[in-house]
């Protein structure tokens, strides 16, 4: 391999990308995107479900509405909530991924930043809906409590927080042994009072989610709907 090209996509597990892109990066590097296709995994279930999740966030979306998608990763939530006529901003940690989706998707309507959700680092009463989607459980326990109160404090009076959480596998809220990406997964009661702690009660939602995963793994994902009151 070209020590000078760094490719990435393909059979990477860990970030999904949906188009190649070939482009130079900022510090010079060529970096070359190859549409994820993981051998032995069905890519058209595992597409349809990652998108299907920014539907959450899409129930609350409306024309003109500002909205914060963070992490973002490689952008792709950003076709389907703009299709809802919002203007979107998607920040991520990973800056390669930040230059591709800005590459890939970007326009007036549609801009990426570089964000770190343990530093958010957010603007007051900029957003109206705020989706954290596959991001609270990549970061360790102690940093979740800020996060939200900068997600609730980033909201518009009236706005709508919508973040996801895996149920922790263990039982017990903390890393995932068997999934060295995630550092903070959360039981239901410990999601539910992480939200209630910076959210009335009466204005959180909890909806579960159980899926069977195309490697046959039985998934339960919580998403919270927390109402900016």
């Amino acid at each position: 391999m070209n020590a000078n090209i760094l490719k990435r996509g393909g059979g990477d597990i860990e970030r999904l990308f949906l188009k190649d892109k070939t482009f130079r990066s900022q510090t010079g590097q060529v970096v070359e995107v190859k549409a994820t296709d993981i051998p032995g995994i069905d890519m058209q279930d595992t597409i349809a479900r990652h998108k299907a999740r920014y539907m959450q966030v899409g129930l609350f979306c409306r024309p003109g509405l500002k909205v914060l998608d963070f992490p973002c990763g490689s952008g792709y939530g950003s076709e389907v909530l703009c299709a809802l006529g919002v203007t979107y901003r998607g920040m991520d940690i990973d800056a390669l991924s930040v230059e591709y989706a800005q590459k890939v998707y970007g326009t007036d309507q549609k801009t990426f930043l570089n964000g770190d959700l343990k530093q958010p680092n957010l603007q007051n009463e900029t957003y109206d809906v705020i989706g954290c989607i596959e991001g609270l459980e990549h970061i360790e326990l102690e940093f979740q409590n800020a996060l939200i109160a900068s997600f609730r404090d980033a909201l518009r009076s009236g706005g709508v927080l919508v973040v996801s959480s895996p149920v922790a596998q263990t039982g017990v809220s903390g890393p995932n042994p068997d999934n060295p990406h995630h550092l903070g997964e959360l039981t239901k009661p410990d999601f539910i009072a992480l939200l209630h702690r910076h959210f009335k009660p009466e204005s959180v939602e909890v909806v579960t989610h159980r899926a069977r995963l195309t490697i046959g793994v039985e998934t339960e994902c919580l998403y919270g709907i927390c109402h900016n009151t």
